[in-house]
């Protein structure tokens, strides 16, 4: 392949309004065969068979697609333009909207002046020129694939009084004359394409080149989430390599990044959140940020294999105003709302409401419900041309159905190829739970930003969390017996209807059938819980960037303190067995007034940190090390037992070290080793659970920063990790967490961006080898995943403003189970049954046609269902689950 030119200097940051991505369409196009060497885990037929067919179907897919584009984007493309006359903060916006191309302008530099009225079909250089005939404003273009530049000549003052903006950027380009810098912990607006960000706080809460970055870090912009309308993170976050899905797919949220499992922690804007049951509402999100490894500045104490960090949408200076009904099969029917705009022309405040409702049945049957309300104002006011203050308020209501009654065969085994289900249970019922198994949950989010350029060098940020968050769970478990004393002394093999007891006379083991459940009175107990964090955080960033000579410098340092208090109590409640014959029969708990459990807990945690990058041989070179400092005091108290409190007063330093070279402007090799550690109280005992990892991998970018490829290897382990117990579900008496060492090492590769202007596409390729200290598969851990996801968009004809996307996703084969470490004989527990592999299917269509958006999303739309999608366990309450069928939804965004 022929070597490709360099892409030009990246230009300085400036505070701009892009709309949409590339510029003009590509002349020719290549399309390389792909050869896939298919693991030796992948032999057996239905592994093998399943993994073809996503591969020929992305394959297809993206054959189609290519051929599309080489066709259409021939020549540049004549776009039908209805372009009304008016102001060009305006007008300059639609013509954006109807073009496709990304138009870079400062609002206040055009503000005033009045464009030209555009009817008809031209080329979007000729539109654009038409419209600006007669106006002070000059166009130019940065290359020939680059992006549009809107300015007022330099001896033109501005026609209306200047709004205050960030500080001023100095710069060599004449044309660009009054051009505004960005805060240093602001990510840019400006998009390379609509599935690719150029750019992310999520390394050090400082704004960096995904190229410069030494670590993986993987951007989903809005763009993304808008074409794949998801219901919870993870339909999204499907696509970035190195995730996959947690154990059960109802709340918190759960994922598995590179082997561990979050549990539902994640960080909002920064500021880390717990494992609250919560999943986070799509209206509020701008873009997510996914952050391999540890790290020990944006997380200290989140999971070792990543960090999710949702970044909110804020306040613009910019009208925008739109309402969104959606209609679906299950989990859809929601209506939600989205304005922002300023308090006036000119203004320095700006405000924004996002609002949902939602109320819908979920898969299993009608009434099992999922509903949500989210009621989210934000402010934000440019106090100076140097700082800026944005306040945003986020309070959520959700009530999801838990799960159906599920409980395998007790046949099936680890030599089971498709594990299915006990006789009676249907994998569409709710199979004689109740309704009113839910878990709720209610959130108030009050964040609070102020950033500020103290000077050319230097700039502050001071930030506030607090976090309200009550759960109100009432929920119907299992409690069926046991398993611990069904595994075979002798072979560690599960054996679910027969229970092994040690014979005194012979002092041998002897098996005795004891059938686990009875159809006609599967048993059953109600658990009734409250949950209340108040937790507040406090972060404070300062950045300096330095060039001395040759060398440049970059110094971030920082403060944080997190408080919270959390109880957690409940009662349990007596319940009459399901009668499998007769699963639609309602009944509600007798409540105990005794606590089945009451823990009390708070901590309290300081930081300190400093990270120094320094830049080498015009930056091609940068040497990056950063330290932290954690002090922690954690208690927790068992208000049911007799315990005394489990107290951890303890500090501990952690740090990171990368270096990266730039082999050409568009080419990064990088090593970083990086570590992160938790304070946790597992069954009353204080821990520290330490997580380190060694990455190496190299970065590429290509057609003017619109397409990226990364490929990472990475070795990474933790100690001290705790997962809830499987048996705790049947038996409350079991210790309450499980405590082992886990280790993993594996390789990821990823593509994000646009293919051609009108194709963009994330796709994705990981495979890692998770075991746990006794050399056993991890419970729904996949050592192979892989994904993509295509999106094309029609920009001429009559085609225009038609846009459409397939994805798929593999998971390779899984432990479905968490065994007992040893048996009674010393023999270790073995994995019962492993959940096969599986890919889920999408397509989307979206039109526009005037203020409307009409869009259509199909989720497995091979409506392939019923089979053992995800499991922690053999029983209900561990997270197994099973697919949903075929949906269909269709949304209605009108923007006034």
């Amino acid at each position: 392949m022929p070597a490709l030119p360099p892409p030009p200097a990246p230009p300085v940051h400036r505070e701009t309004v892009v709309f949409a991505a590339p510029a003009s369409p590509f002349r020719r196009i290549q399309l390389y065969r792909l050869v896939f060497d298919v693991p030796p885990t992948l032999t057996t037929s239905p592994d093998r068979l399943a993994f073809r067919r996503c591969c020929c179907l992305a394959a297809w897919v993206c054959g189609w697609l290519l051929a599309f584009a080489h066709a259409l984007g021939a020549e540049p493309p004549r776009l039908r333009f209805h372009l009304p006359s008016g102001d060009a903060a305006d007008t300059l916006a639609e013509f954006g909207r109807q073009s496709g191309e990304q138009v870079v302008y400062l609002v206040d530099n055009v503000r005033g002046h009045r464009t030209r009225e555009v009817v008809g079909q031209f080329t979007a250089w000729a539109a654009l020129n038409q419209m600006l005939a007669g106006t002070h404003l000059i166009v130019h273009r940065d290359g020939v694939d680059g992006p549009i530049s809107v300015s007022r000549r330099a001896e033109i003052p501005p026609p209306l009084p200047r709004a205050a903006s960030p500080p001023r950027a100095v710069s060599s380009r004449t044309d660009l004359s009054d051009v505004v810098v960005l805060p240093e912990f602001t990510v840019s607006s400006q998009t390379a394409d609509r599935y690719r960000a150029a750019d992310a706080i999520s390394a050090v809460r400082v704004r960096a080149s995904l190229l410069d970055a030494p670590s993986s870090i993987s951007v989903l912009t809005r763009d993304v989430l808008d074409d794949l309308a998801p219901i919870r993170i993870f339909d999204v976050t499907r696509y970035v390599a190195g995730v996959q899905e947690g154990r059960g797919i109802q709340f918190q949220d759960r994922m598995i990044l590179r082997g561990f499992e979050s549990n539902g922690q994640r960080s909002v804007d920064n500021f880390l959140q717990p494992a609250d049951a919560d999943n986070i509402d799509e209206v509020v999100i701008d873009r997510i940020e996914i952050t391999k490894g540890p790290n020990a500045i944006l997380s200290p104490s989140g999971s070792p294999g990543g960090s999710i960090n949702v970044l909110t949408k804020s306040p613009l200076y910019d009208r925008q105003r739109s309402l969104t009904a959606t209609l679906g099969l299950f989990d859809a029917q929601k209506l939600s709302v989205d304005v922002t705009d300023t308090f006036g022309a000119g203004s320095p405040f700006a405000y924004r409401i996002i609002g949902s409702l939602q109320d819908s049945r979920r898969y299993w049957s009608a009434d099992a419900r999922l509903r949500g309300r989210v009621f989210a104002p934000m402010f934000a006011y440019r106090i100076s041309d140097r700082t800026q203050l944005t306040v945003k308020l986020i309070g959520a209501e959700h009530w999801i159905f838990r799960e159906p009654l599920l409980i395998l065969d007790p046949a099936v085994s680890a030599q089971t190829r498709q594990p299915y289900l006990a006789p009676g249970l249907s994998t569409r019922s709710r199979n004689g739970i109740q309704p009113w198994s839910h878990v709720g949950t209610h959130t108030a989010d009050l964040f609070a930003l102020l950033t500020s350029n103290l000077t050319d060098i230097l700039s502050l940020r001071v930030a506030a969390n607090g976090r309200y968050y009550f759960e109100d769970s009432v929920q119907e478990f299992l409690a069926t017996p046991s398993l611990t004393e069904r595994y075979n002394p002798m072979t560690g093999e599960l054996t679910q209807d027969t229970v092994w007891t040690l014979d005194p006379a012979t002092n041998t083991y002897v098996p005795t059938h004891s059938p686990f459940f009875d159809p006609a009175s599967v048993p059953v107990r109600g658990d009734k819980q409250a949950t209340r964090r108040k937790t507040v955080n406090l972060q404070t960033d300062l950045v300096g960037k330095f060039q001395l000579g040759p060398v440049s410098s970059q110094t971030v340092a920082g403060l944080a303190l997190s408080r919270q208090t959390n109880y957690g109590r409940g009662v349990s409640g007596v319940l009459p067995g399901v009668d499998l014959s007769q699963p639609q029969r309602r009944v509600v708990p007798a409540w105990s007034s005794d606590w089945l459990f009451y823990y009390v807990t708070s901590f309290t945690n300081w930081q300190a940190y400093v990270n120094q990058r320094v830049g080498l041989l015009q930056d091609r070179l940068q040497l990056t090390g950063g330290l932290l400092h954690y002090d922690t005091k954690t208690r927790s108290l068992n208000r049911v037992s007799s315990a005394p409190p489990g107290v951890l007063d303890d500090e501990k330093d952690m740090w990171m070290a990368s270096a990266l070279l730039k082999l050409r402007p568009n080419l990064s090799l990088y090593y970083s080793h990086s570590t992160n550690s938790t304070p946790v109280i597992a069954n009353d005992v204080p821990l520290w659970r330490d997580g380190v990892q060694d990455e190496v991998g190299f970065k590429s970018e290509f057609f003017n920063q619109r397409l990226s490829f990364t490929a990472a290897y990475f070795e990474i382990a933790q100690t001290n990790v705790t997962v809830p117990n499987p048996d705790r579900q049947t038996n409350p008496a079991a210790p309450e967490q499980l405590v082992s060492d886990l280790g993993n090492h594996g390789y990821e590769f990823e593509i994000v961006g646009g293919l051609t202007p009108n194709l963009s596409a994330i796709a994705s390729f990981s495979q890692l080898k998770m075991r746990d200290a006794l050399g056993r598969h991890v419970r729904a851990v996949a050592d192979h995943n892989a994904a993509l996801l295509l999106n094309y968009r029609f920009r001429a004809g009559r085609l225009d403003g038609l846009s459409l996307n397939v994805g798929v996703s593999y998971n390779g084969r899984r432990a479905g189970d968490s065994p007992i470490n040893y048996t009674p004989l010393n023999v270790v527990g073995q994995t019962s049954f492993f959940v096969p592999s599986y890919y889920v299917t999408s397509f989307g269509a979206s039109y526009r046609w005037r203020d409307f958006l009409f869009r259509l999303n199909v989720d497995n739309f091979f409506d392939d269902q019923g089979y053992l999608q995800q499991a922690g366990g053999r029983v209900s309450g561990t997270g197994i689950t099973t697919a949903p069928g075929i949906n269909v939804k269709a949304s209605t965004t009108w923007n006034f």
